[in-house]
């Protein structure tokens, strides 16, 4: 007989094992330090432009971001601007603004805007700006205005380029300066799809282990197989529902054993473009030998499509 362990370890659902490990940085918030600050977020906006390469972020007349940094922590110490981080992770960028104008009664006003984009130009994370409209005193003469913006890598973030922009503008002067935070991400890359289908099969024979080129398996040993769902279609608030049914059949068709029928759905922010998956089954030493197939059975809600794919192991 082959017997499945664990119905809670099934091919779709709550077992699903979204991005990767976090290695524990803590989420923060924007944070302003200055005289006066007013910062919101920035959401329903125009798609953001591609992450393209800017020049350094200093106006002819002198306006300038001073310090631009990025952080291990909110308040920590600066690492490597080019560093790289993991889905899940959260980014702490830094910086001052230098250069400014100052206008009658020693007025300010400073607009800044900043986009965390993905390697495709989409936003990864809600857009954040505010603005600093104050009136300097004398003791003022050498105040630079801070801020600090924390994004989240999504932990369904593939691997990549990512960029935190950022865009102040001097609005007594009218002249407006950007510059950019690129960072690399370790994120899983998945080829994404028109059609809703399974990628990456894979069989071995531990959690994590190496991939199997023959899925060949003796009686008593496990089974793990990984794969990723890609290909099904989402609203534009970014909504899927993806549900799966998966089965076990001998060589002559039989059904041997069904995983009970799993779903994911949800709405993030940023699109959801696959779904990572992994199933475990237990062999019995009483198993005969031959050829078995995995039938695994998706249905896309939302797009209203289906699709069936097999993917044979042997037992010797």
């Amino acid at each position: 007989m082959l017997a499945a362990v664990n119905r809670a370890v099934s091919p779709i659902g709550s077992s699903w094992l979204f991005g990767a490990a976090v290695r524990g940085r803590s989420v923060a918030l924007i944070a302003l330090a200055g005289l006066v600050g007013n910062v919101a977020p920035l959401d329903g906006q125009e798609p953001a432009a591609p992450v393209e390469s800017l020049e350094d972020a200093a106006d002819e007349n002198g306006l300038n971001l001073h310090s631009l940094e990025l952080l291990d922590s909110r308040d920590g110490y600066a690492i490597p601007l080019d560093s790289t981080f993991l889905p899940g992770e959260t980014l702490h960028v830094f910086f001052q603004i230098d250069g400014y104008s100052v206008g009658a009664d020693d007025r300010v006003l400073l607009r800044y805007r900043m986009d965390a984009l993905d390697p495709a130009g989409r936003r990864f994370y809600m857009a954040e700006g505010g603005e600093f409209d104050t009136e300097l005193a004398p003791q003022d003469e050498d105040w630079k205005p801070s801020v600090q913006y924390s994004p989240t890598i999504p932990q369904h973030a593939g691997g990549g380029r990512y960029a935190v922009r950022i865009t102040v503008t001097d609005e007594l002067a009218e002249k407006t300066i950007s510059d950019e935070v690129s960072v690399r991400v370790d994120g899983e890359r998945v080829l994404p799809s028109d059609e809703l289908l399974i990628r990456d099969f894979r069989f071995s024979k531990s959690d994590g282990g190496s991939t199997l080129d023959e899925p060949v398996f003796s009686s008593g040993e496990q089974i793990w197989a990984t794969f990723y769902i890609t290909g099904y279609a989402m609203r534009e608030d970014n909504t899927y529902d993806v549900e799966s049914s998966a089965w076990v059949l001998d060589a002559d068709g039989e059904e041997l054993y069904a995983f009970e029928p799993q779903g994911d759905a949800g709405s993030p922010y940023y699109a959801r473009l696959w779904l990572p998956a992994k199933f475990r089954l237990d062999l019995e030493e009483s198993i005969h030998p031959g050829v078995y197939t995995v039938v695994l059975a998706l249905t896309d809600r939302v797009g209203d499509a289906r699709a069936t794919e097999r993917f044979a192991f042997r037992v010797r």
